[in-house]
Order: C-alpha cells, then structure tokens, then sequence
C-alpha cells in the first residue's frame, strides 16, 4: 500500500510579508485551496487535475486564476475546479468573471476548455485523482464552506477548512477507525474568542471543546490558518493547553497518511 503526502503549501490565515496563504497538494494531482498555488513550480502546477476548494474566500481561492494562466497551454485535460454549490458560484460570479479574471471556463483549447467546474455532493464519499476518496461536510463559515474527510489505502485524515465551532463533522470521524490525523484551523488567541466567534473561526479554547467532541486524544492534531499577528499569542494558549499534542504547520512541511 502507497502513502499518501501532504505537501503544506501555505497555512497563514491572512496576508503580510513572508505569509503564504492556504494551500496544500494531496498527492501530485490534488490541490487544497490555491490561496498560495504560484508558490508551486510549472511542472507541479500543470500535474495539478484538480484544485478542490474549501470555500471561497480570497485567501483560499487568490492564485488560482494564476495556476490557470500558468499552465492552460501545457495541459492534456481541462483544469477541474471543484467545491460547494455556493463555493463554486462565488468564484463564477465575483472572480473568473471576465472583470476581475478571464473566464478560463469559456476559453476553448485543443482539448475543449480551458477549465471545467463541478459541484460536490455533500455528505457522500467522492473520488478524487490519486486515489484518494473524500467526504464533503458543511461547517460554521461562510462562502459555501466544507470541512473534509480524506481516505487512503493506508488511512483516513479530517480537514476541519475554516471553520467556528460545529458538530456534524467530528460525528462522521467518529466512524472512522482508521483516523491518522486531523488538520484543524486556529485563527485567534484565546484572549480574542469575541472576534473568533464573530467570524466563525476557532481558537485554542475553542479547539479543545471541538476535539472533545471527537474523544480521541490518540490522534495528533495540525493547525493552519493563524492570522500571522496573532502567532505568538496562539503559540502560548496551545502551549498551556494541549502541551505537545498540537502542532503548528508550516510552508514546506510534509505528512503522510
């Protein structure tokens, strides 16, 4: 049985210098988001089949218009985008609309568009490229956001997206035995859980309810999305709180599942 990596393209959960926004490669052919997708080379960028979307708020969805340009006379199929209903929607309507971005799905190559949108279903196992399986699972944000649950031949992972606090995901994961990690976003310290809450995001204190809720403690945990001048902050709450359970993720690192 293959393993599967997770190449960490881009964690940070809003942009400065030396910040590079969310990304992650599953595999060679699957893109997590594309907030940071430039950060890849050509040759990468064209393996992507497939940009896979959380939800469409600029920090997850900024550089794909980019990929897209890079790569639409190097590809042998059409670029598949795929997300929500409202995800998929949001990007069509505001983004790749022929105002702010070409419409790369209107451009037609030797081998029919240049990029094709499809929507995911929700709440039932999908196949992605790479032979990886996933789970769509609404959450507590906005722009049509999913949470998802990933499964390998050697394992499965949860992927929280942006999200505040929910129930529905962590239920499904309960199903699963075979539960290697989970990828879960912290955006604020604790000392700010008003804002957290207002915007349907987590913080350390928030988390740990979250993963109470899962009762696996077995199971390490990965955080992306820290706004990055609040780092320090969240550092010191998941310090004192989960001790050296919780690991920060950043741009270049790599899990297997």
């Amino acid at each position: 049985m293959i393993k599967v990596f997770i190449d960490v393209i881009g964690v940070d959960g809003s942009k400065q210098c030396g910040c590079n926004l969310c990304s992650m490669l599953l595999g060679e052919s699957v893109l997590l988001d594309a907030g940071s997708a430039s950060m890849l080379s050509r040759q990468q960028q064209r393996n992507v089949e497939m940009v896979l979307l959380t939800h469409a708020h600029l920090d997850h969805v900024l550089e794909l218009g980019f990929m897209i340009d890079a790569t639409v006379a190097l590809r042998d199929e059409p670029l598949r985008v795929m997300g929500s209903k409202a995800c998929i929607e949001i990007v069509r309507t505001h983004y790749m609309n022929d105002l702010i971005w070409p419409d790369f799905s209107r451009i037609k190559t030797s081998i029919g568009p240049a990029l094709v949108y499809e929507t995911i279903e929700d709440r039932k196992w999908f196949e992605l490229p790479g032979g990886l399986t996933a789970w769509a699972e609404p959450v507590c944000h906005g722009a049509g956001a999913r949470g998802f649950l990933f499964r390998s031949e050697t394992g499965s992972i949860l992927h929280t997206g942006d999200t505040g606090p929910t129930c529905s995901i962590w239920e499904k994961a309960k199903e699963l035995d075979d539960l290697r990690m989970i990828i879960a976003e912290i955006s604020f310290p604790d000392e700010k859980t008003d804002i957290a809450i207002a915007s349907n995001h987590l913080t350390p204190s928030l988390l740990e309810r979250e993963l109470d809720k899962l009762n696996r403690p077995d199971v390490p945990v990965f955080a992306f999305h820290l706004k990055p001048w609040e780092r320090h902050g969240i550092e010191k709450d998941v310090a004192r709180r989960f001790r050296d359970r919780i690991v920060m993720l950043r741009s270049g690192d790599r899990l297997a599942f």
